[in-house]
C-alpha cells in the first residue's frame, strides 16, 4: 500500500509539473545526466513475438525526442557523455539515448528517426545472432507467445529432473500477467543456464522454430552495424548470447565479452569503448566483470538501474532509465530534469527502482 501511494504521489506531482511547465524550474538544479534504454522501434510483423516493454511505437519516440529538443536538451552518444564525464564535466543540457540487443528495427526505423530530428544514438549489438544463435529468451518468447506461460511451463517441467523446480513450473499462479514474472524468473535464476537453454531449444525447434531463419530477420547483420556507425550511430558491444554475466565464471564472462568486442572490431574497423550488461540489475554482474572490461579496454558502461550520471558516477556502472510505449511522459520528463533527485535530495523519495 505504501508503495502504491508512492507511486500516486508521483504520477500526480509529475502530471502538475509537466502540464504547467514547472518542471522545467528545476532543470537548472539538475545534477547529473539521463541516459535513456530503448529495444526495438515500431512493431514490424518479424518482432510481434517480443513482448510490449520492449517496444516503443515510431510516433511515440519522435514525439519524445522532439520534446527533448523543445525543452532545450541535446542528444549524445554514451562514449561522448563518459568521455565528458571523466573528464570532471556534467553537462546541463545533455541527454542519452541507447537502444539494447541490436534488433534489425534500430537500423530501418530508428535510424530515419534519428537523421530527421537531428539525433544520436548508441546501439549495443548482441553479436551471436549474427551468427544464427538466439539466446534463451527469444526462444522463451516466441515460445511463450503461441503457448502462454502455463502450457510452455508444463513443457519445461517434462525437462526437469529436480523435482521442486518441477513443482515451481507446475504450480505457476492463475494470473497469465503474474504467472510470467514466476517462469522467467525461474528461468533466470532457479535454472542451471546450461540445462535452461538446451530445454527451451528444445521446445522452440519442436514447435518449428527456425533459429537462423529467425535471427536473420530479427537481429542486425554486420552490414547493417556498419551503417549504423556510419550514420553516426555509436555501436557498443553486449556480449555475444546475452547470459547473465555473473552466473559465470570469469574465463566464460571473458569469453562473451571479448567475442562480442571482437566481432564489432572485426566489422566496423575501429575499436568499441562502450559496453551494456545483459539485463543490467546489479546482480547480473560482479567484479571479475568490471575488470574484464577494463582490461579489455572499454571505457564505459551501462547498467539498467535508474539514476542519474555525474562525474562521481564510476563509468563502468552508468545508470540508465527504462523506456516503452507505455511510459509516462510527464514522469520521463521529470526524471531528465531532475525533479526527483531534487525532491530525494530534501528528504522526500519519489524515484522508483
Amino acid at each position: 500500500m505504501k508503495h502504491k501511494l508512492k507511486l500516486m504521489l508521483r504520477r500526480l506531482v509529475a502530471t502538475g509539473l509537466h502540464a504547467t511547465g514547472l518542471r522545467r524550474l528545476f532543470r537548472s538544479r539538475r545534477i547529473g545526466v539521463p541516459i535513456l534504454m530503448f529495444h526495438n522501434v515500431g512493431n514490424p510483423p518479424q518482432i510481434e513475438y517480443l513482448p510490449a516493454h520492449m517496444k516503443v511505437s515510431e510516433k511515440r519516440l519522435e514525439k519524445l525526442i522532439d520534446l527533448l529538443h523543445k525543452s532545450g536538451y541535446r542528444t549524445v552518444t554514451a562514449g561522448a557523455l563518459a568521455k565528458q564525464l571523466a573528464e570532471g564535466g556534467t553537462p546541463e543540457d545533455a541527454v542519452v539515448l541507447t537502444f539494447d540487443d541490436g534488433y534489425r528495427d534500430n537500423h530501418d526505423v530508428l535510424l530515419p528517426i534519428l537523421r530527421r530530428l537531428g539525433a544520436v544514438a548508441t546501439v549495443y549489438v548482441q553479436t551471436g545472432p549474427m551468427k544464427g544463435r538466439l539466446n534463451w529468451l527469444h526462444h522463451y518468447f516466441w515460445v511463450l507467445h503461441r503457448e502462454g506461460p502455463h502450457v510452455l511451463a508444463r513443457r519445461l517441467a517434462e525437462h526437469v529432473d529436480r523435482v521442486h523446480l518441477q513443482a515451481d513450473l507446475t504450480a505457476l499462479p492463475k494470473d497469465p500477467v503474474e504467472a510470467e514474472y514466476q517462469l522467467k524468473r525461474l528461468l533466470k535464476y532457479e535454472l542451471r543456464p546450461d540445462d535452461r537453454d538446451r530445454m527451451l531449444a528444445d521446445v522452440f525447434t519442436e514447435m518449428g522454430g527456425d533459429d537462423v531463419k529467425l535471427a536473420s530477420e530479427v537481429y542486425l547483420d554486420p552490414d547493417a552495424c556498419r551503417a549504423l556507425d556510419q550514420a553516426g550511430v555509436e555501436i557498443g558491444a553486449h556480449t555475444v548470447n546475452h547470459l547473465i554475466l555473473s552466473s559465470l565464471d570469469e574465463k566464460k564472462q571473458r569469453k562473451e565479452i571479448e567475442g562480442s568486442l571482437r566481432d564489432l572490431e572485426s566489422w566496423l574497423g575501429h575499436s568499441v569503448p562502450s559496453f551494456a550488461y545483459p539485463y543490467g540489475r546489479t546482480w547480473d554482474y560482479d567484479e571479475h566483470t568490471i575488470e574484464i572490461l577494463r582490461d579489455l579496454g572499454f571505457q564505459n558502461s551501462v547498467t539498467g538501474m535508474p539514476g542519474l550520471n555525474t562525474h562521481r558516477t564510476p563509468p563502468m556502472e552508468l545508470r540508465r532509465f527504462a523506456v516503452n510505449e507505455d511510459v509516462n511522459v510527464a514522469e520521463l520528463m521529470c526524471e531528465v530534469d531532475g525533479v526527483f533527485t531534487w525532491f530525494e535530495r530534501r528528504g522526500f523519495n519519489l524515484s522508483v527502482g
